[in-house]
């Protein structure tokens, strides 16, 4: 009985406990808060007033990114020193209004240094999977090339562009497709630079506008003149994708066809 006893008030001091941490940590959370909203309506001058309302009534997002970790534990706790950003997308704005500092993992210290505006792109998860499919087909099916034309493959970026390869029914058939997918599904191909005068190495696949689901068909080592025959224009897919520069070579691909 005693003992039921005592594990009832441990357990009950356990939740006490608990709860209070919890209540804590979001008292120094809304504070943080509260210092942000200020800093940033004291320092940015370039919203408007209804989008500075915006900011005084609706909740940020917060975000972390350790700098030290406390000794001893790898884990993100109260000793660990972490960048905190407390940021607001305001009606009518493509950028964030980012309020950096700096505190423990609990914002129990945490003060405004800077305000940022910072636009924050959706990663293209979609590009780097269908590129990572594209170099896998290609290092895995293309042996007869040289270890440095598969390590071009391996470490640059590729160009994306839109083909209009044909494709027969025996090789759509070996991928699982039929003629009625390819309503639905856009013919993307990765090119890469061969190092052969006149030449590219490429890796033709098909998937959904923005790469979801793309799978390689086929590809290898073809003349830019053939390429050109099936070329429809350029396409990149978000921050990660080739650089405007890498794009204008496509285009300069184009204009060669015409």
């Amino acid at each position: 009985m005693k003992l039921r006893l005592f594990l009832t008030i441990l357990a009950s001091l356990s939740l006490i406990i608990i709860l209070n941490a919890c209540g804590t940590t979001d008292y120094y959370k809304d504070r943080a808060v509260q210092r942000a909203r200020k800093f940033l309506l004291e320092e940015d001058r370039t919203l408007n007033l209804a989008q500075r309302e915006y900011v005084k009534f609706n909740k940020p997002v917060i975000m972390a990114a350790p700098i030290f970790v406390k000794l001893g534990t790898a884990s993100a706790t109260s000793g660990t020193l972490s960048h905190i950003c407390i940021a607001w997308i305001a009606p009518g704005r493509k950028d964030a209004h980012v309020v950096f500092g700096v505190s423990d993992n609990r914002l129990r210290d945490w003060t405004p240094n800077r305000v940022v505006i910072k636009r924050y792109d959706k990663p293209a998860h979609e590009y780097h999977a269908a590129r990572n499919a594209a170099i896998l087909y290609g290092v895995s099916n293309f042996l007869y090339l040289s270890n440095k034309k598969l390590n071009r493959i391996r470490f640059e970026v590729p160009e994306t562009i839109v083909t209009d390869y044909k494709l027969t029914e025996a090789t759509l058939k070996g991928k699982g497709l039929s003629e009625k997918h390819l309503k639905s599904l856009v013919q993307i191909t990765f090119v890469w630079a061969s190092g052969r005068a006149g030449h590219k190495l490429f890796v033709c696949g098909l998937g959904a506008k923005d790469l979801t689901g793309w799978r390689p068909i086929f590809g290898g080592e073809t003349p830019v003149s053939e390429l050109r025959e099936h070329f429809l224009g350029p396409v990149s897919f978000g921050q990660f994708a080739p650089k405007p520069e890498e794009d204008k070579k496509s285009v300069k691909v184009k204009e060669a066809k015409k």
